[in-house]
């Protein structure tokens, strides 16, 4: 049976690629002061893909298992590493693997752009004009442009989602076996980068089950091929947690009780959302997330009802069940504060989905009201300058502090040029010799001296601050930047009769906790 996916004339490539380009050199303007943005969880990525090159083992910087995390992103720059190395282009080392993740980015960041682009092919009434329009929304995003200029994860989750939705629009639209399995793997690699990849299992389970093929295919064959979807998807996750639960005592890693209710979690995704419309502000983010929300359940019903609307069924299920996931997670489960990246996933399907969906609107209504049409595409043209209106202040607000000073995070300036952190480079060997180091930025120590410290206790944590409280001598690295309000603050640690202030900083100190000052820290004075 003929098909409508993968059919792409050059000229339509072509213009997708200069449109993906454009949002490529955005990148390449923020890469430039600094290069890529290091953030905590980065420096857990990379640390593992290079213990994996050097041991095979999946360790993380406290030569301890990644269980926090999946291994899916480490293995993926870790094999770019090795084939880098193996050719002979460098060597293997945490700056030559933040160097491949840059590339990792760009080329990651235009297969997002592709398949994006291929999925919004098969809308039933999107021409190539209102594509490339909204491909360049895509492009220009603030969020999608934070996400790729940093060592995240999601900067692979997010084609793997995409790759593993147009599958299986292809499979309900012919049915194969194959078009089925071949999904499944997608939906499998995208699970085993990130854990918040088992909503895109929830919304293969939900197309397969609700949406008929094209063949036609009775509730229980579908029930069977949504079990073989689910088990496929589920396969390399089930190794990689029983992996997690043998080495390090947990399946996922240990997690906390959350401390935000389901409502302010809703509260916090209307914010996000907020920034990235631009026709909505922080007041009514509560009114914002609901009328979302409302807007894409009554559209996934309309699409159902349809049949013949699969793609855009497609792009607004997985943002309904991508942002219903994230929120009732983070009501069960500390999370940091849902921000952009947390809620990133949902990006492209929820615009894309309401876009549909207003267009199928509009044409319909168009065939009763020609003489109206021109105000329709007009309007459309004015919200296409709004959404690119709001990109570009918040690009220019952002690269103004990139430019001077880098990415936020550890290749920033204001981290490479901290007194505390360039005195503790310079003295790192002869601070070793006192060999327990604590730090409420674990991450950094290693980062820029690639020594470990140990992370300061959580406050809740009575097991973690006993060990800490017994041990006998100690240097403490203290860094505002980096204050964590889960961890011992600096006045608990002030409170304790063993703690001793040795040197501080501008923006950071180092605390020595014993008995008596050691000679080492006594030449240091």
């Amino acid at each position: 049976m003929a098909s409508r996916f993968f059919r792409f004339h050059v000229a339509s490539w072509w213009k997708t690629l200069l449109v993906g380009l454009l949002g490529v050199c955005i990148l390449l303007a923020y890469f430039h002061h600094s290069g890529i943005g290091i953030s905590p969880d980065a420096v857990n990525y990379l640390s593992t893909a290079e213990e994996w090159l050097r041991t095979g083992r999946f360790d993380n910087f406290h030569h301890q298992p990644l269980i926090d995390f999946p291994i899916g992103y480490p293995l993926w720059i870790a094999c770019w590493m090795k084939l880098a190395a193996g050719i002979g282009l460098m060597h293997v080392s945490l700056a030559s693997l933040m160097h491949l993740a840059v590339v990792s980015n760009i080329i990651l960041f235009l297969i997002l752009i592709f398949v994006s682009d291929a999925l919004l092919q098969q809308f039933i009434h999107l021409k190539e004009r209102h594509r490339l329009l909204l491909l360049s929304i895509f492009v220009t995003s603030p969020c999608l442009l934070e996400i790729y200029s940093y060592a995240w994860s999601e900067t692979l989750f997010l084609p793997l989602c995409m790759l593993c939705l147009l599958w299986i629009l292809k499979y309900l639209k012919q049915g194969s076996w194959m078009d089925l399995c071949i999904a499944a793997l997608w939906c499998a690699m995208a699970w085993i980068t990130r854990y918040a990849g088992i909503a895109m299992v929830l919304t293969g389970i939900f197309l397969i089950v609700f949406v008929s093929s094209e063949r036609k295919y009775t509730l229980p064959k579908r029930l069977l091929h949504a079990f073989v979807f689910g088990c496929i998807s589920a396969s390399i996750m089930v190794v990689n947690l029983y992996r997690n639960r043998i080495t390090g005592g947990f399946a996922a890693g240990p997690r906390e009780k959350s401390l935000t209710s389901f409502a302010e979690n809703l509260r916090q995704a209307g914010d996000v959302i907020a920034d990235w419309w631009p026709v909505f502000n922080h007041q009514i983010s509560m009114i914002l997330i609901w009328i979302v929300l409302l807007c894409g359940v009554l559209c996934c019903l309309y699409f159902i009802k349809q049949k013949n609307y699969t793609a855009e069924l497609g792009m607004m299920s997985m943002a309904m069940i991508y942002l219903f996931f994230i929120t009732i997670i983070a009501s069960i489960t500390r999370f940091q504060t849902l921000d952009s990246r947390l809620l990133s996933p949902a990006y492209i399907p929820l615009l894309a989905g309401f876009a549909g969906g207003l267009h199928t609107l509009f044409a319909r209504f168009v065939l009763h009201h020609k003489k109206r049409f021109r105000w329709f595409m007009l309007a459309g043209f004015v919200f296409w300058i709004a959404f690119q209106a709001n990109n570009w202040i918040q690009n220019a607000e952002n690269y103004d502090g990139i430019k001077d000073a880098g990415i936020p995070g550890y290749t920033e300036d204001g981290w490479q040029q901290s007194p505390a952190i360039l005195y503790l480079i310079q003295h790192a060997g002869r601070l070793a010799q006192i060999p327990v180091w604590y730090s409420n930025a674990d991450d950094a120590i290693y980062f820029f001296t690639r020594k470990q410290a140990y992370e300061l206790p959580h406050k809740e944590n009575l097991c973690e601050r006993r060990l800490f409280e017994d041990e006998p001598q100690a240097l403490i690295f203290w860094y505002d930047d980096a204050d964590d309000p889960d961890l011992l603050e600096k006045t608990d640690l002030e409170k304790m009769p063993d703690v001793h202030l040795w040197k501080t900083f501008d923006g950071g100190a180092i605390y020595w906790k014993g008995s008596s000052l050691p000679h080492v820290l006594q030449s240091l004075r």
